[in-house]
């Protein structure tokens, strides 16, 4: 979900801006017979933005009430190929057409670093409003959706969409005595039904549940992420090898070469590979639709992508199996469960000639009346006096796999430089896994030559 211009993001940090002194006048009251209109650019087409245009009229109403002076919330809507290039575009050239850009979590490197976008701890600190909803996001939150560097306390953003790859399976055949008694005589272990039984499931007897569902040409045992559009089969890749125990670099000294190219690295990416003797003809370019799309119309036990673009694998008039399915938490690796967070973001612009309302948006929507509105609608929510509780996770489908994924859910290269480096791994290890490259330890060894090629352009790495 990260379609990115690395044209466009070079073009933009590589700018010289000189910022002047915020002035008295940018966060100047609307006198009351004044309508302010804020400007929100975003994804057409997905859910939580959609979702959000839905809600934000009310924000009207209560602005009125709160600020004594209606605030009307505009959403423009661009496709995701345009998305992050108009967004760019329109801070690079200063101008004041958006004030809250819906981002990417990794665009915070790029934002920030052009010091195109608000760094948000001063009014965090000043707010104890705004300071207590902050307190309560996970801290995985803050990491992914709020921080530059990531894992610091320099928060650039807020944290509108969350998400976490979450895996699909078929219910029905869990839960057949012929599949079940068949399951056991075969492998000497009962066949995992429920929730916990995939909670304590690790990759190795996960593979059996696979391949014992492997029936071609009509049910394979699961569909996955190879493409090398967007960050489709980083994404995935990166997870397992977090979870054999590996890394992609290290952050306090920017080295690549000896951390992404690593033994567990290499099983984790070889381990990867293996698994498509379990999916359709074709997996090999599979992104989000066709896994969702293989899902529901039941040619496929399971399926491992993001909570968020569930909803069709459940809609009866989309799919074949919308009664079938549970989400659960994917398997354990050698070493842990860590995956790839989602999700995203949305940044105030430093151009923006309303902040003071934004900040009153921003703090209407992590209200819990709205951010319950929200999670009824189909997004994710954020706030955990929400999320934690157990009617939220029995409202959706995916809900409790998405909130019991979070501790330990890491997201990647929030650098100015993410787009080369995220192209770099999308085109070398999809080379890998499609035959184009021979070994997995040469598609990383390339890999890591490659992103310290880029990190020293950048001056990350010395």
């Amino acid at each position: 979900m990260r379609k990115v211009s690395c044209r466009i993001g070079k073009i933009m940090v590589g700018i010289v801006v000189v910022i002047a002194l915020i002035t008295a006048a940018s966060f100047t009251t609307a006198t009351l017979a004044q309508e302010v209109t804020l400007t929100i650019i975003a994804a057409s087409g997905w859910t939580p933005c959609e979702v959000g245009k839905k809600l934000t009229p009310e924000f009207t109403k209560y602005a009125e009430e709160k600020l004594g002076y209606p605030v009307k919330i505009v959403w423009d809507l661009v496709p995701f190929a345009n998305w992050y290039e108009k967004s760019a575009t329109a801070l690079a050239s200063h101008s004041t057409q958006y004030d809250i850009i819906f981002s990417d979590s990794q665009w915070l490197g790029t934002f920030s670093w052009g010091k195109h976008i608000i760094k948000l701890n001063s009014f965090i600190e000043k707010d104890p409003e705004l300071k207590a909803i902050v307190e309560d996001f996970y801290q995985e939150h803050r990491d992914a959706y709020m921080s530059y560097p990531y894992g610091t306390p320099n928060y650039w953003g807020l944290p509108m969409e969350g998400d976490d790859l979450v895996l699909y399976v078929r219910s029905d055949l869990l839960n057949d005595s012929t599949e079940r008694a068949n399951f056991k005589a075969k492998y000497g272990f009962d066949l995992p039904r429920t929730y916990e039984d995939f909670d304590a499931l690790d990759w190795f007897k996960f593979e059996k549940v696979l391949e014992f569902f492997t029936r071609p040409p009509d049910l394979y045992g699961t569909a996955m992420e190879y493409s090398k559009e967007y960050d489709f089969i980083s994404d995935h890749v990166m997870a397992l090898f977090w979870s054999w125990g590996g890394d992609i670099i290290d952050w306090e000294t920017y080295k690549v070469d000896g951390i992404m190219n690593s033994p567990q690295n290499v099983e984790a990416l070889e381990y990867y590979k293996h698994l498509l003797k379990y999916q359709p003809l074709g997996a090999a370019d599979y992104g989000i639709d066709q896994c969702i799309t293989a899902m529901s119309q039941g040619k496929v036990f399971s399926t491992l992508t993001w909570a968020a673009v569930g909803f069709p694998i459940f809609d009866p008039k989309t799919s074949l199996v919308s009664d079938k399915v549970l989400v659960v938490k994917p398997p354990k690796g050698k070493v842990m469960r860590s995956y790839c967070i989602g999700g995203q973001p949305w940044v105030l612009s430093e151009y923006s000639q309303h902040k003071k309302e934004v900040f009153e948006f921003f703090k209407w929507w992590y209200s819990k009346e709205i951010q319950w509105k929200f999670a009824e609608m189909g997004g994710n929510p954020v706030i955990r006096k929400l999320i934690d509780s157990e009617e939220f996770k029995k409202l959706n489908p995916w809900n409790r796999a998405y909130v019991e994924m979070i501790p330990g859910a890491r997201d990647f290269w929030h650098l100015p430089c993410y787009a080369e480096m995220l192209l770099v791994q999308q085109e070398e290890w999809h080379n890998y896994v499609s035959g184009a490259t021979p070994d997995a330890k040469t598609a990383l060894d390339r890999t890591a030559s490659r992103q310290e090629e880029i990190l020293k352009d950048w001056e990350f790495l010395k």
